[in-house]
């Protein structure tokens, strides 16, 4: 997925910095920040919109009755993202948020391998449209730096 602007606690950093790692319960405490990214829909990578299609398609193939989600994207006879971000915008953010850890999954695609990783998303929480981008928010944690160790001698 290709990130157009990302913030940590409101100030603009490179997205690369930001990559879905796991962090493991006996890790000492880390501290949450706000995150922001700036994307677009065309900024998603192909397996996304498959993961979409496969949602989708369990949906048809074992509907609830009682799924609100489900009734509506029924009703509109199972858009596309592409088709639903133009025509019913609330839902299509519903939907990310939904689908929000497979969106964050996308990350390390297309990210630069030699910025390290200084903050990890936690989730999405929020999902805004604003014309074209979609801007998603959440907690990330803050990956702590490692002090440079020494150096090998010759």
């Amino acid at each position: 997925m290709r990130v157009r602007k990302a913030t940590v606690s409101g100030t603009g950093v490179d997205p690369s910095t930001l990559a879905i790692l796991a962090v493991s319960d006996g890790a000492p405490a880390l501290r949450e920040v706000p995150y922001e990214l700036e994307l677009s829909l065309g900024d998603l990578r192909p397996e996304f919109f498959a993961h979409f299609a496969d949602w989708m398609a369990d949906m048809r193939e074992f509907p609830d009755p009682d799924d609100e989600i489900e009734a509506q994207l029924r009703a509109l006879r199972w858009p596309s993202l592409g088709v639903l971000i133009e025509v019913e915008r609330e839902l299509f953010a519903v939907i990310l948020l939904i689908l929000g850890r497979r969106l964050l999954d996308d990350l390390e695609h297309g990210r630069d391998a030699m910025v390290a990783v200084e903050w990890v998303p936690r989730g999405v929480d929020e999902v805004e449209l604003r014309g074209r981008r979609i801007v998603v928010r959440g907690q990330a944690l803050a990956v702590p730096r490692r002090a440079p160790g020494p150096r090998p001698q010759a």
